[in-house]
């Protein structure tokens, strides 16, 4: 029975454009449901942990526009996979996850590894099912148009081949046109003379439609993390990054209307509003409006709202603005250093590799890396902002490669984050994927640190031994260098050649306490 469900799970997969599938099999069925989806032309990647194997599949399927699909055994692998499925929930990414399981026809007699898996996947999923034999092909395209539906995020399904299983719930129904909130917005708009947009992860999605919207609009713009690139940042328009702290907070002072277009509660900072001026929301589907105050919110497709609400726009700032305070900024995050410095490294590797994808890990190494690596593409910097997760940017970078092919990917890491998911290394170096590993070297979870006060466990809390990445990098079979500075960085990111590398950067963390104040408050 195994061996149908099987390939009825890979017919439906294939039916949902899923091309390439993640995992770590165990025990159990998955090696069938590896073999079927063989037979159907989706490639297998094999990674070395559940959640690496998730964000692998949840940030391919981002890039692609196609559901991502990850295949873990019971118990422990479906436990282990958590923060993958946490991550994609969070920060919006698409994941069917599929786990085998203790059989209901053998659970009352079979206690290893029985978990109420489909309990225990719930709270960090849009849904989470069983894939039994009543019609399991169409369940497997629901659920896969269910993990891609927008807010996109993660959906599992727990493998039963003696049950009927459970069917996915309908796809939510589009808004409903609120005419009476169009006319507001269309005021807010027109009476608006120093309006700030703040662009946000659910209009990434659309950036083409937000581009042309606002390509004439002569206001600052901001972009949160996961929206980098949507606007262009070369355009006088580009302020710089939103994160809800105090970088931005002496522009948005000063705008009379805040427009956010997909912008998600998932994304700022945790704290309170503190702006005057109303803020109006445009978004793609029904949001969570709370943080923003008393917002008012829109909902409709970006190509049909923006147009409509942007017409009457007649802002007075002046000219450039945005670039002027983005210029600024940066200045103001600038840190002298006669040592490798975090800055000294993101503009080194921009300048080398050129304007690649990006993939950005968590730690204090991305409050530098998002600021200053500058970008056009939009889609080209991925990171987890809403889960907020270290070990995202290596499994994220490996799945960035695969679905680019000949082009390079950078990956930006701490020396925590890269700890977390080491043994990806070789992953890397088996498919021998163009990807160019920076690692931030600095023996310590810095952002923590920065954060630590007294009585809070001193330097043993935080810090680790120094740790010879590059040593560790060439054992798996990724050539790779240690730097300590930028003459060294630079003949280390110039090597000629294609294929997987690292560059373990010996880094100056001094810069950080002022970057983090500077950001933060």
């Amino acid at each position: 029975m195994a061996r149908e469900l099987a390939r009825a799970l890979a017919e439906g997969l294939s039916a949902a454009g899923v091309r390439k599938i993640f995992g770590m099999p165990g025990g159990g069925p998955n090696l069938d449901m590896i073999g079927a989806a063989a037979e159907l032309g989706i490639d297998f990647v094999l990674a070395h942990g559940e959640t690496a194997a998730c964000i692998m599949a949840a940030s391919y399927g981002r890039l692609t526009g196609t559901p991502g699909v990850a295949v873990v055994t019971r118990g422990p692998g479906l436990t282990s996979a958590g923060n993958g499925l946490a991550q994609a929930t969070l920060d919006r990414f698409p994941l069917v996850l599929i786990s085998d399981a203790v059989s209901r026809a053998t659970a009352d007699r079979t206690a290893h590894q029985r978990l109420d898996q489909v309990a225990a996947a719930a709270p960090l999923t849009k849904w989470s099912g069983t894939l039994g034999t009543a019609d399991p092909a169409a369940v497997v395209t629901a659920a896969a148009r269910l993990a891609l539906h927008a807010p996109a995020g993660a959906v599992h399904l727990a493998f039963d081949p003696t049950v009927p299983g459970d069917a996915p719930p309908p796809l939510p129904r589009p808004a409903v046109r609120d005419d009476g909130a169009l006319v507001r917005a269309r005021e807010l708009i027109t009476a608006a003379r120093r309006p700030v947009v703040v662009v946000g992860l659910d209009a990434a999605r659309h950036a083409a439609d937000v581009r042309t919207a606002l390509a004439d609009l002569d206001c600052p713009v901001l972009v949160t993390y996961e929206a980098k690139g949507t606007v262009p940042e070369s355009w006088p328009t580009y302020a710089g990054l939103y994160t809800g702290a105090a970088i931005e907070r002496p522009l948005l002072e000063q705008a009379d209307l805040i427009l956010g277009l997909g912008l998600d509660p998932v994304e700022p900072m945790p704290g309170p509003w503190s702006y005057r001026a109303p803020v109006l929301l445009v978004h793609g589907h029904p949001v969570e409006t709370a943080y923003f105050g008393a917002a008012l919110l829109v909902t409709g497709a970006y190509a049909d709202l923006l147009p409509d609400l942007l017409a009457g726009a007649r802002p007075d700032w002046p000219s450039g603005a945005g670039a002027e305070i983005r210029t600024a900024d940066l200045a103001r995050l600038a840190w002298p250093s006669d040592r490798l410095t975090p800055h000294d490294v993101v503009r080194t590797t921009r300048d080398v590799l050129g304007a690649v994808p990006l993939t950005v890990d968590a730690g204090a190494h991305m409050l530098v890396a998002m600021p200053f690596w500058e970008t056009d593409e939009p889609g080209s910097v991925l990171i987890s902002n809403g889960l907020a997760t270290m070990g995202f940017s290596l499994p994220a970078a490996i799945a960035a490669a695969l679905a680019s092919p000949g082009r390079r990917v950078a990956c930006f890491v701490g020396d925590g984050g890269l700890g977390m998911v080491l043994a990806e290394l070789e992953t890397l170096a088996r498919l021998d994927l163009d990807v160019t590993v920076v690692v931030f070297n600095d023996a310590t979870l810095t952002l923590i640190k920065l954060k630590q006060g007294e009585a809070q466990g001193g330097a043993g809390a935080v810090g680790y031994r120094p740790v010879d990445f590059a040593g560790v990098a060439s054992s798996m079979g990724v050539p790779a260098t240690a730097v300590d500075d930028v003459a060294g960085l630079r003949r280390a990111l110039s090597s000629p050649g294609t294929g997987p590398r690292l560059v373990d950067a010996r880094i100056d963390p001094s810069a950080y306490r002022h970057v983090i104040r500077t950001i933060r408050g």
